[in-house]
This record gives structure tokens, sequence and C-alpha cells, in this order.
């Protein structure tokens, strides 16, 4: 596809993009993550791998820990990947609950 043909949606992002502050950049860019979280946690189940998204974490340890300011970057999210110890997870065995779907489920015709 040429070049010309995105050129006006270019040039709206850009101008959009351009009056934002780098805390707008930061958020936007933030909750941009999420969608790739949510990938990320699909495809772990996909290849049978245990994953939780975590929060609440110091971002400002884990940002020092990993030197993501001299990349230009900051944490958002952490996504834990692994297997549970069967043997000795006592959560393992418990019984799944899962609500109806109409409980939790707004649709919208």
């Amino acid at each position: 596809m040429p070049d010309s043909t995105t050129d006006n949606f270019r040039k709206m992002l850009l101008a959009t993009f351009e009056k934002q502050t780098h805390q707008q950049h930061f958020d936007h860019a933030a909750k941009q993550a999420y969608i790739g979280l949510g990938f990320a946690l699909i495809a772990a189940a996909n290849e049978d791998v245990d994953s939780t998204p975590m929060e609440g974490f110091d971002p400002d340890g884990l940002d020092e820990l990993l030197e993501l300011k001299k990349q230009g970057l900051r944490s958002t999210a952490i996504l834990a990947l692994g297997y549970r110890d069967e043997k000795t997870d006592w959560l393992v065995k418990l019984k799944k609950v899962r609500e109806p779907m109409n409980e939790f489920v707004t649709e919208i015709k």
C-alpha cells in the first residue's frame, strides 16, 4: 500500500499527539500495554503455562533494577509466567468457581 493511502490518518495522529504532554503519552502507552498483556495471557494459556498479571509493585524500583530509564521506558505491569508446583500448591485441587455468564456479561442488542 502506498504511503499516500494513510497520509491523512498519519497527519491526524501527529497533530493529536503533538499537543499532548509527556505524561499523557505515557498514560496512553500504559493503556496500550494492557492489550499486549491480554494477548500474552491468552498465548500462555494456549501453551499450558500458568500466568498472572500483577500491579501493586514499586514501578520506580523495578525501573531502576532493569535500568529502564536509560532506555526511555517505564514499567506499568508485570506478567509472571511459569508452572505451579502441584505438590505444594494447596489451591491446585480446589474447585473452580464460574459465575453464570448472565451474571457478569451485559448483552447489548
